[in-house]
């Protein structure tokens, strides 16, 4: 209480309590360090491995199910889609050794590689791929990715290696998800006959990665072994056992890792960042990264009134909650877009859009732009993850500086499972009126992003937020295969439904990794969540 007490008060004097605080400035400025796509490289395998798993046990690990930290994490680290995401965000061959249009965009054609076997011994064929990724269109299965399938008309093995994809318009986004869980291929024999138990601690998944899956002991840990029939010599797993845990507590992790009871973790808490960068038995280190923090308003109840969220977003110091909470590891942010989702060669057009919406933190007209609302007298509860201390800091900021323009926030701590439940179960979502979150794009493209968030059915638009122009500019643009030009239509799109803060954004993460001393070799940057991230962990020495 103290901590929080202190973080609270410097957050505050670096604010103006009346309505006016310098922001950040540019949204590309450099950071103050240089952030890594990479560690050093290992000198060899290692016998064990134990990793904390980011955020908890995960509640699938079947790929269709995968869009969270701990699923995504798990997932790719046993199964393979058919591109790789590198450690800088590019991507490139994987199952699939090439990819190429047809002269009209609409066709998409895979040549898959013939040498790749599945755990058990059975060949990767392209009927496997197909199935694979048409589980991602089966409305009955209800995929966390159907997104990226929009645009995808049928998905065929047009050989026993070859995978065409067949588009009703063009569709630049689909072949840059093809290196994340939504590429995945598995098994078709075993989904089939696993049925409804593929992807739960009882049924285990089927794939070809680096690590075979061995066990999950709910509540406990996943367990995996090196696979020595990999097909990539530059890939096979250095640890030849992982022991994957779900330590949730910050402060019991942080002690696990001074001690090296748990080898490494994603995700550090940016709280605990003095206490492991002190430590004499591992490191931290920062990378690039595609997270943000945000509030996320859900309906029915005071959240949905676009008012209300206006002003939240008003009374948020973003940069200063940067420094003093996240101690340095974020950055301000003012849009659903971080400056790390813009498309690189079109950065000058998002960079003048993004400044209209860099705003200093402004209670007296939050205040006024409320006054006389009968949303503002009704109590609204934010969720956090219980025992984050980061989200534990942030939401009681939000609830102070709430407070002083006449808004009531009660926190409702949840424990991870029920707090991950609550993106995907309307249900769980019952009585809560905003979540603090931390959530990410999966590939550099604003696309990615938009497509979760601005359509009437998105996944995470729980507020009914409806815009047909909004909708129509940002599917225009997903048809658009040309940077800059595709920029004109989603910078279109941003000045339309960026004001009804369908989400409220707060800050740009850094990827955040701890390794102990005897380690080293693992992913610098968030793309580490669509890699077999931990096959390259070995010895430092």
């Amino acid at each position: 209480m103290v901590a929080l007490a202190v973080s609270v008060t410097a957050l505050s004097a670096c604010s103006s309590s009346g309505g006016s605080a310098t922001p950040s400035g540019s949204a590309a400025s450099t950071p103050a360090i240089a952030l890594l796509t990479d560690t050093p490289k290992a000198k060899g395998p290692i016998d064990s491995l134990v990793w904390d798993l980011p955020f908890g046990e995960p509640t699938s690990i079947d790929y269709i199910y995968a869009a969270d930290y701990s699923p995504d994490m798990v997932v790719s680290n046993i199964c393979e889609p058919l591109l790789r995401l590198n450690s800088d965000f590019t991507y490139g061959p994987n199952l699939a050794t090439s990819w190429t249009y047809g002269p009209d965009k609409l066709t998409l054609t895979f040549e898959l590689r013939s040498d790749v076997t599945f755990w058990d011994g059975k060949p990767l064929t392209s009927e496997d791929a197909a199935y694979s990724l048409l589980r991602n269109m089966n409305p009955d299965l209800a995929s966390y990715s159907a997104t990226f399938y929009a645009n995808v008309k049928a998905i065929e093995a047009t050989g026993p290696h070859q995978l065409t994809v067949t588009f009703t318009k063009p569709d630049e986004l689909f072949v840059k998800e093809m290196a994340t869980v939504a590429g995945v291929v598995v098994e078709k024999a075993f989904v089939e006959k696993t049925g409804k138990d593929f992807g739960n601690a009882t049924g285990g998944v089927m794939c070809s990665g680096p690590f075979k899956f061995d066990a999950w002991n709910a509540g406990k840990n996943i367990l995996l072994s090196a696979n020595p029939s990999y097909w990539n010599p530059d890939g096979k797993a250095l640890p030849q056992k992982v022991e994957i845990r779900f330590v949730t507590d910050t402060t019991a992790l942080t002690q696990a890792l001074k001690t090296g009871e748990i080898d490494g973790a994603y995700e550090i808490a940016p709280g605990q960042l003095p206490a492991l960068e002190a430590s004499t038995t591992g490191k931290v280190y920062q990378g690039k990264s595609l997270q943000v923090i945000e509030l996320v308003p859900n309906a029915p109840g005071p959240a949905a009134d676009e008012k209300i969220r206006q002003a939240l977003s008003m009374v948020i110091d973003r940069a200063a909650l940067a420094q003093t909470i996240y101690h340095g590891a974020a950055d301000a942010n003012y849009t659903l877009l971080p400056p790390g989702a813009w498309d690189p060669t079109a950065t000058d057009a998002y960079q003048k859009a993004y400044s209209a919406f860099e705003k200093p933190m402004d209670l007296s007209a939050a205040k006024a732009l409320i006054a006389g609302n009968s949303n503002a007298a009704t109590p609204m509860t934010l969720a956090i993850a219980a025992g984050n201390q980061t989200q534990i800091e942030t939401g009681a900021l939000i609830q102070q500086l709430a407070a002083q323009i006449g808004l009531t926030i009660k926190i409702k701590p949840m424990q991870p499972l029920e707090f991950s439940s609550a993106f995907y179960d309307p249900n769980a979502r019952k009585g809560l009126d905003l979540l603090l979150t931390q959530g990410f794009l999966d590939v550099p493209d604003p696309l990615d992003y938009l497509g979760y968030i601005v359509f009437k059915d998105s996944l995470y638009n729980w507020t009914g937020y409806q815009n047909p122009e909004v909708e129509a500019l940002v599917t225009e643009a997903r048809s658009i295969f040309d940077d800059p030009s595709r920029a004109e239509k989603i910078i279109a799109a941003q000045a339309l439904y960026e004001p009804a803060q369908v989400i409220i954004p707060m800050l740009s993460l850094r990827e955040l990794l701890y390794m102990n001393n005897r380690i080293t070799g693992a992913t610098a940057s968030f793309a580490y969540i669509f890699q077999p991230s931990l096959a390259s962990v070995g010895s430092a020495s």
